[in-house]
């Protein structure tokens, strides 16, 4: 009785057709599996693990990223917005970042400098989830984006990403790549369409720091 019980709910679950190859329906659907973890570990890979809660455990290293945006940045603004053919809409832009929380966070604000757009921004180590983990908000929208990040020292490369949605009200994909370079840095930031899973750029700064 426990057999015929089993059969019938492995058929249910389509990994038993009767007369077929069960093992080849249940190989395809752990393939199937294991296709999406590797998608879903695509950013998550690039994470350094120090594994523990505890300050005295963690260390100095992971303010590495945050030491290299301190400052105030003047900002060449690339938008890739609108018309096509009028691409990219230029802008230019100051940013003032500082460490706050016994300087542990980096806290940032941003605006052009014809007063079009203000944003401001907090990230740091997120000891908790073993990872960089931050904020957004703009005097544009009524909305919190939440970014996941993962810095690779070799490149002093931070790489970001984040829910967002698209104009038509769908929750689409946001890609950050921001690389140091000392006294300059560059900051792009890729678009999904949800509709093709194709990134395409949708914001490029270059900033350069002001002297102290």
């Amino acid at each position: 009785m426990f057999g015929k019980l089993l059969v019938i709910m492995l058929v249910n679950a389509g990994f038993y057709a009767p007369g077929g190859d069960h093992r080849q329906a249940f190989g395809a659907a752990a393939q199937s599996d294991a296709a999406g973890d590797v998608r879903s570990r695509s950013l998550k890979d690039r994470q350094q693990k120090y594994n523990s809660i505890f300050p005295i455990n963690t260390p100095d290293e992971i303010l590495e990223p945050l030491l290299e945006e301190v400052g105030v940045w003047d900002a060449d603004v690339e938008l890739y917005v609108g018309d096509v053919a009028k691409q990219p809409i230029r802008k230019t832009g100051v940013q003032t970042n500082r460490l706050v929380s016994k300087g542990r966070y980096m806290l940032n604000d941003f605006r052009y400098i014809d007063g079009s757009y203000e944003g401001t921004g907090l990230w740091g180590w997120d000891a908790y989830d073993n990872r960089y983990s931050g904020i957004w908000m703009d005097g544009d929208h009524y909305l919190v984006r939440h970014d996941v990040g993962y810095y690779d020292r070799a490149s002093k490369t931070m790489h970001w990403e984040a829910d967002t949605l698209q104009t038509d009200g769908v929750t689409t994909r946001l890609r950050i790549t921001q690389h140091f370079a000392g006294a300059t840095r560059t900051f792009q930031m890729d678009r999904m369409d949800a509709s093709t899973g194709t990134f395409t750029k949708l914001i490029f700064m270059k900033f350069t720091k002001r002297a102290d």
